[in-house]
């Protein structure tokens, strides 16, 4: 066999490597420190826009969590109960900033319905009408979120994510600034362009969060090239014969996926021992492995854990975490195939934030 078929063959498996390791972070070890601890204490989490199901990257971590779902269809809400496990808690309530009678807006495709009329100038820009044409216009009964939390007597959510086309700025204004405190993770959609009319956007959602003292920790994109006459990617199919997105021809940024967290992590972390279990499970279920091991650090410093129960938890930490490609090594191996792959150019290396599925980078 010629050298170079053998070299580019070997440079082949070394690349495949990394796409064979293993992604999907494991669940908690029950008999963990993470899990024991929290046993007994669950993170109390809110998922609002819960139409499909509890949030994926949520299942693994069920076990240590207590989630109230919202399904505001009554019917749907009593059959994903009965199919729940008991620390599951579905309720048929419509969110929104304020109690009372709203407007409520059924699009073609559900998962785009919205308290805000979609905004037709600019959202048939990016969808078409099968997703963004208005079905049918209904009234429903909404509760603010500090009024759902007394009537129902639930606690304040630690973990909370909102999916709710474009309310989630109002659902969180309900709340007092002490209530806000309770949280200490949120994820959110957010819109960079005015998809519903007069919804908030990126930046007044931004602004908010930063002012109840909550830091941006990551931000998964949403981007869509234009469409006309009705046809998905109209001027990319027209003028360049193209029907499927590429890394090779940009699309223009226009909805996302924010992750905010605490800004005084160490401090909202070292509160006690079951804050600061609470605070590295929410990292691990997000794949931030390295901010949870220097938090852990961080506590050891303070004296809110002993080097003991330090290494327990690093140990516990670690168990999710993918295992590293060859290429992707600490150590002589990785350096040795690193400096391999650069010197045959076969560097298929790309910055590893450009593609995401949340929480995996």
């Amino acid at each position: 066999m010629p050298r170079g078929s053998s070299t580019r063959k070997l440079a082949r498996a070394f690349s495949e490597s990394r796409h064979r390791a293993r992604r999907r972070p494991n669940p908690l070890d029950p008999s963990g420190i993470l899990a024991t601890t929290l046993a007994d204490e669950p993170i109390h989490a809110m998922d609002v826009g819960a139409a499909g199901g509890v949030a994926p990257h949520w299942r693994d971590y069920l076990a240590v969590l207590e989630v109230d779902c919202f399904e505001p269809d009554a019917e749907e809400c009593a059959r994903r109960q009965r199919e729940s496990p008991p620390n599951l808690h579905w309720f048929p309530v419509a969110l929104a900033g304020a109690t009372g009678r709203r407007t409520f807006y059924v699009l073609n495709r559900a998962t785009g319905s919205s308290l805000y009329p979609p905004n037709d100038p600019v959202i048939l820009e990016y969808s078409g009408r099968s997703y963004a044409g208005v079905r049918r216009v209904i009234e429903v009964d909404c509760l603010s979120f500090a009024d759902f939390l007394a009537e129902h007597r639930r606690p304040m959510p630690n973990l909370m994510k909102l999916d709710t086309q474009g309310t989630e700025l109002e659902i969180l204004s309900s709340l007092s600034r002490a209530q806000l405190e309770g949280l200490l993770c949120v994820e959110l959609e957010v819109e960079f362009l005015e998809l519903y009319k007069s919804q908030p956007t990126f930046g007044d959602v931004h602004a908010f969060m930063r002012d109840q003292g909550f830091r941006l920790l990551d931000l998964r994109t949403h981007r869509s090239y234009r469409n006309a006459n009705n046809q998905p990617m109209h001027f990319l199919r027209r003028y360049l014969h193209t029907a499927a997105g590429t890394s090779a021809l940009s699309a223009e940024l226009v909805a996302g996926d924010a992750l905010y967290v605490r800004e005084a992590l160490v401090q909202a972390a070292l509160q006690s021992k079951r804050q600061l279990m609470a605070y590295l499970c929410l990292l691990r279920m997000y794949c931030f492995y390295d901010l949870a091991f220097w938090l852990t650090e961080q506590a050891v410093r303070e004296g809110a854990v002993s080097a003991s129960d330090a290494r327990d938890i690093a140990r516990d930490i670690a168990k999710g975490a993918p295992r590293p490609a060859l290429s992707q090594r600490a150590g002589v191996v990785g350096d040795v195939t690193r400096r391999f792959l650069w010197a045959i150019g076969h560097d298929d290396h790309e910055v590893f934030w450009t593609r995401r599925k949340w929480p995996n980078q």
